[in-house]
């Protein structure tokens, strides 16, 4: 279960694994004015809650949640935060199977050159 916190105090819960909600979130991402409401993400499994709050200090944050597929193998099932801050990336995984979580920090850089686009 996801839960978004707005600037404004309200607090939004999310499915992930309905479809219709998981598509209302995907669409409402990618409306620049909700992306900067934004305030936090909390998935909250297994007793455990795991949020991400917006940056301080950059001038950009961009957030995501996504449900993970588990495929059986290498990949387990579970809900992931992320937040793009700049060139860094932060994002949390909450694993479906076990009371376990994946923390990953990036710091992606800047793109100087895209053979794609000469």
């Amino acid at each position: 279960m996801l839960t978004v916190h707005t600037e404004d105090g309200r607090t939004a819960r999310i499915d992930l694994e309905k479809a219709e909600q998981a598509e209302e979130w995907l669409s409402r991402l990618k409306d620049p004015e909700f992306q900067k409401q934004i305030t936090a993400l909390t998935i909250a499994f297994r007793g455990v809650q795991y949020s991400l709050v917006r940056p301080r200090g950059f001038s950009q944050s961009f957030f995501l949640a996504e449900l993970v597929q588990s495929n059986g193998g290498r990949v387990k099932g579970g809900e992931r935060i992320t937040v793009f801050s700049d060139d860094v990336r932060l994002s949390v995984m909450a694993h479906r199977e076990q009371r376990a979580a994946r923390v990953a920090i990036v710091k992606t850089g800047k793109r100087r050159f895209n053979p794609l686009l000469r």
